[in-house]
């Protein structure tokens, strides 16, 4: 298949800080702390979430079907470089298995550590830009847009240290991590990923297959698939680069999309 432009930036490997301190974070949520510093190995990410325009390229050569929002199922030739919404976890990993095809690169969703580090880099900044929020440096209710805007329109000043666009509004963006208390454990099983693809219904089968450490605690996180980022339709608070949120798989929001990321080859 030809190249698609996924557009992937390297985060270098490091520690960062991730999630929030409550002496330092006014008004963050329980479900950000505590904060503590990890070590992530090299990554690529895409500097931009999936376009309308590239995720009717992968329709075009799977059949997969239509994001929910487009009107008989036809990609919104106004919109073709915003970010695609209307799509499910599972419409998320369905693009990645193409896309890996496509580029020949292990293409998947970002873990939710990996995503936070893209937006906020090595230390511990509140918004990707830095401590202080910003008007006119992200998509957020703020600037009263009403839906999605064209990806890179706040580039690159609402940018994160790596160069990351996109991270602190314009779509809520699926990670591949299940939705679990800090602190993160990637043992205790948010991080399994045994999802039968081959299955329409497409619902997790983690307990069947023994495959985590903690079962129990992966039990209380089935349907709960961690959403990172703000959105076009929530306020500056969302736009941190800590909060976090969860929405059951299936779900299709016209505010939520997604970006991918992969490790280099050994």
């Amino acid at each position: 298949m030809a190249d698609i432009e996924l557009n992937f930036v390297r985060i270098p490997a490091s520690e960062f800080t991730m999630g929030s301190n409550r002496s330092r974070d006014r008004g963050a949520h329980d479900d950000e702390m505590p904060a503590q510093r990890l070590l992530v190995s090299d990554y690529f990410i895409m500097r931009y979430p999936v376009t309308n325009a590239q995720y009717a390229r992968f329709m075009q050569e799977t059949g997969h079907r239509a994001p929910l929002f487009w009107a008989d199922g036809l990609l919104p030739v106004d919109k073709a470089d915003h970010p695609v919404v209307g799509v499910s976890y599972y419409d998320a990993i369905a693009f990645c298995a193409w896309a890996a095809d496509a580029t020949g690169l292990p293409v998947r969703l970002p873990t939710e550590p990996e995503w936070e580090k893209a937006a906020r880099g090595a230390e511990a900044s509140a918004y990707p830009w830095g401590n202080e929020w910003k008007k006119g440096f992200c998509n957020t209710s703020e600037e009263k847009l009403n839906g999605t805007s064209a990806v890179g329109g706040y580039s690159p000043r609402g940018d994160s240290p790596y160069g990351v666009a996109e991270t602190g509004g314009n779509v809520q963006e699926w990670c591949s991590s299940l939705y679990g208390p800090y602190p993160y454990d990637p043992a205790d099983g948010r991080e399994a990923h045994v999802y039968d693809l081959h299955n329409r219904d497409l619902l997790p089968k983690l307990l069947e297959t023994g495959c985590t450490s903690m079962p129990e605690s992966n039990e209380a996180s089935i349907g709960k698939s961690v959403l990172r980022g703000g959105s076009w339709r929530e306020a500056k608070f969302q736009a941190r680069c800590a909060y976090r949120s969860w929405a059951a798989p299936m779900h299709r929001s016209d505010d939520t999309g997604f970006r991918c990321c992969y490790e280099p080859k050994e």
